[in-house]
């Protein structure tokens, strides 16, 4: 009877889903099916359940770096991140394309957010780009693989639901995504000098220590930003929800009066943006938390893990069964909606397997990001192909070398567990 229920309702959940039903309802919805059906707690259990999974310190980490991308989005600070990065390494070759991800990486200390990376510098680096003689197609693949590291470097909106919904330091998650951020920003630098170098792309002429120098003076303010987010993080003196109020009160001040390109008159909008983002991803959230009792109180996560040691006692083949999985889930579904659906199954099996949670946490956002690049849903590409005027599957064709740069650093995280934690202590 028990297992029929189930069943049922994940047949009723998935059914939802591809009526395209908000996720968030969905999951509410099938709670409350559950709730009718089982009758293991009161109606009033979903309200209370909502409300409580908001209360919590480190939900306020999320809102503040929401709002903190929509600042430095509007503020148009990405002209001098662009100009810095082609510094730097404009003149290798690949040119642009270097420097559309090592601008990735810096945008990413500030958004979070791989869309808001692909929307935010995708208009500056594929116009760019195609000026500079790269074809389109190469600018467009570029910048959307590019994007992907944006939830991975600190601040990570997905990083820090990980540490909600599995109760890890969200300060440690953090910490590891600098190590898996810096290791995709060099491994796609690689494969873009390996493209180059076989279409022979051009690239500019090295700039002079002034011309550097000039650059990092215009984009300072800006590219400080990350730096004192890790600094504070990593030497203990805010905790992450301090780190994104921190972060926003930075942004609004180099905003308003360093670049002045924004002013009292554009907070209502910016924060009327970040409300409607905001307020998603709490319905996300509150949702989650009662969806993941329903599948607690059916023990869902004690099934699939005897499903899984039913198969195989090998924990290494354990974890490719959960990275494949993870994979396959992130080719139809938002990110946020897919870790707050499968990490109360995962996380359990993960624990049994002699995994730390920071590992697993920065593993699974990676995965997650992957499947952002990858078909159906492909959100990034969508964006990035838009941008470039290219269809999406000439986008998607442009982003295949890339994969295999994603795919090694994936391989290298599940087998040496000491890179993600290098600068954690863990």
């Amino acid at each position: 009877m028990a297992g029929d229920l189930l069943a049922f309702l994940l047949l009723f959940f998935l059914v939802l889903i591809a009526l395209r039903v908000p996720v968030s309802y969905s999951m509410l919805l099938t709670s409350l099916v559950y709730i009718l059906l089982s009758h293991r707690m009161p109606m009033s259990f979903i309200p209370q359940g909502m409300v409580s999974g908001l209360a919590s310190y480190s939900v306020m980490c999320s809102p503040f770096f929401i709002v903190v991308g929509c600042v430095m989005n509007k503020a148009g600070v990405t002209d001098e991140i662009f100009e810095f990065a082609d510094c730097l390494v404009g003149h290798i070759k690949g040119g642009l394309g270097h420097v559309n991800v090592v601008a990735s990486l810096i945008f990413a200390g500030m958004s979070g957010s791989a869309n808001a990376d692909a929307a935010g510098l995708g208009n500056i680096e594929i116009k760019a780009m195609t000026e500079k003689g790269f074809d389109r197609d190469f600018a467009v693949g570029i910048t959307a693989a590019s994007s992907v590291i944006g939830p991975i470097f600190p601040p990570s909106n997905p990083m820090v639901y990980v540490g909600i919904m599995a109760g890890v330091s969200i300060g440690a998650l953090f910490l590891g995504g600098i190590v898996v951020g810096v290791l995709m920003m060099l491994f796609m630098c690689i494969t873009v000098y390996a493209v180059a170098r076989k279409r022979n792309y051009p690239v500019r002429k090295r700039a002079t220590v002034r011309e550097i120098c000039h650059a990092f003076r215009k984009g300072f303010w800006a590219l400080m930003t990350p730096v004192i987010l890790i600094f504070c993080i990593q030497n203990g003196n805010v905790t992450p929800t301090e780190a994104g109020a921190v972060a926003l009160v930075y942004a609004l001040f180099i905003s308003m009066f360093i670049y002045k390109t924004i002013k009292f008159k554009d907070l209502y909008g910016i924060m009327a943006q970040a409300i409607n983002s905001i307020g998603l991803v709490l319905m996300l959230v509150s949702s989650g938390k009662v969806f993941a009792w329903a599948l607690g109180d059916q023990q869902v996560a004690e099934i699939v893990s005897k499903g899984l040691f039913s198969l195989t006692t090998n924990p290494w083949l354990i974890l490719l069964l959960i990275n494949l999985f993870l994979l396959f889930v992130g080719t139809f579904m938002e990110t946020t909606s897919a870790l707050l659906v499968t990490l109360p199954v995962l996380l359990p099996i993960v624990k049994i397997i002699g995994m730390s949670t920071v590992q697993f946490g920065v593993i699974m956002v990676l995965l997650l990001m992957i499947g952002m690049l990858t078909p159906p849903m492909a959100l990034c590409l969508f964006v990035t192909s838009k941008i470039g005027g290219i269809s999406f599957d000439r986008a998607f064709k442009a982003v295949l070398p890339y994969y295999v740069a994603l795919l090694t650093v994936l391989i290298i995280i599940n087998l040496f567990p000491g890179v993600t934690l290098a600068l954690t202590g863990l």
